[in-house]
């Protein structure tokens, strides 16, 4: 192996076929997948009535928004953490607290509120830079666990147990979003910027740099990679979607509770990144969408349906580790 495809494959690159007709054909079919799945998520909610189930979506949508932030933390690096949930939380509680106490709009309280997500990962990040595998996962469930305390003793700030309610009803440039068709699209077009960023990030030097940190630490390494640096760019990024998808939460719901960001949250999310596929940046909508049409199938098994559901993750385990769509090679 040369020095250029060594590095390819450090770097998690794909060999380029020789043959322009059939990278045309392939980028053409994949062009018309996309197109098609757009159109028909735009549609959906034409022939889609049931507000019930336009609720489930929607709550779909904002866990994928988190999934995606996650896997390019566990997919795409190799972290493994299960603080997610308090990120999720930070975003969530800064959108409801400066929208009911300071007057603030839905669209800048989202915004604030992602930058305070990526500024409170930064902070933590930097001090467990160095920190790997089980001492890593430790140390974010513990803060996990810290935030939900704070948040559930800390009364005058967050409410306590009771939380924060009376969420107003976001609007979007004088427009309210007040059925669940509304929310549908305001969670799609969040879902959809989430992909395209992430995406674009992905194909970058930074992208193909945590692959490589990924695959094999000690070598990233010596290629000249900053490790640290690029784990902590990692978790941080990350982390802010999940800042992003709990500020869609608190005004969806209209309400947050510190019940809505306990580990078990996070075990989902983990749960369902590894179910949809690790290292694919759309595959972990795959795993919400299985993960939650189990939960709502086996609903009426309420007293067998975690270890059904756990049943059915050891044999995907088994059979299938890196997931439905996952791959250990550099795809978007």
């Amino acid at each position: 192996m040369n020095g250029q495809a060594a590095k390819a494959s450090l770097y998690g690159g794909e060999r380029v076929d020789p043959n322009p007709a059939k990278i045309w054909q392939n980028t053409g079919m994949k062009i018309g997948i996309a197109v098609a799945a757009v159109c028909l998520a735009i549609s959906l909610p034409q022939w889609m009535t049931d507000n019930y189930i336009l609720g489930l979506i929607n709550f779909m949508a904002i866990f994928g928004i988190c999934c995606m932030g996650l896997n390019l933390i566990l997919g795409y690096t190799g972290l493994l953490s299960l603080g997610h949930a308090a990120f999720y939380g930070i975003g969530a509680y800064t959108t409801a607290i400066l929208m009911t106490r300071h007057g603030f709009g839905f669209l800048p309280a989202l915004a604030i509120s992602g930058l305070i997500t990526l500024g409170v990962a930064l902070i933590l990040g930097f001090p467990i830079r160095n920190i790997r595998g089980d001492y890593f996962c430790l140390l974010t469930i513990a803060f996990g666990e810290i935030f939900r305390l704070v948040a559930q003793a800390w009364i005058p700030f967050t409410g306590g147990a009771m939380g924060i309610v009376g969420i107003p009803i976001p609007k979007i440039f004088g427009y309210a979003l007040t059925t669940e068709m509304d929310f549908y699209y305001l969670a799609l077009g969040l879902l959809f910027f989430t992909y395209v960023t992430l995406s674009l990030l992905v194909r970058t030097k930074c992208g193909r740099a945590l692959i490589a940190i990924r695959e094999d630490e000690l070598a990233a390494q010596a290629m000249g990679i900053n490790t640290p640096m690029y784990m902590v760019l990692a978790f941080s990024i990350g982390s802010l979607y999940a800042g992003l998808a709990g500020s869609l939460l608190a005004v969806y719901q209209t309400t947050v509770t510190p019940s809505n960001f306990r580990i078990e949250e996070s075990c989902l999310m983990i749960i369902m990144v590894i179910v949809g596929g690790m290292g694919r940046l759309w595959a972990p909508l795959i795993g919400v969408i299985v993960m939650t049409l189990a939960t709502e199938f086996f609903r009426p098994f309420a007293e067998y349906r975690m270890l059904i559901i756990g049943a059915m993750m050891i044999l995907l385990l088994l059979f299938r580790p890196q997931g439905v769509f996952g791959t250990s090679a550099f795809k978007g």
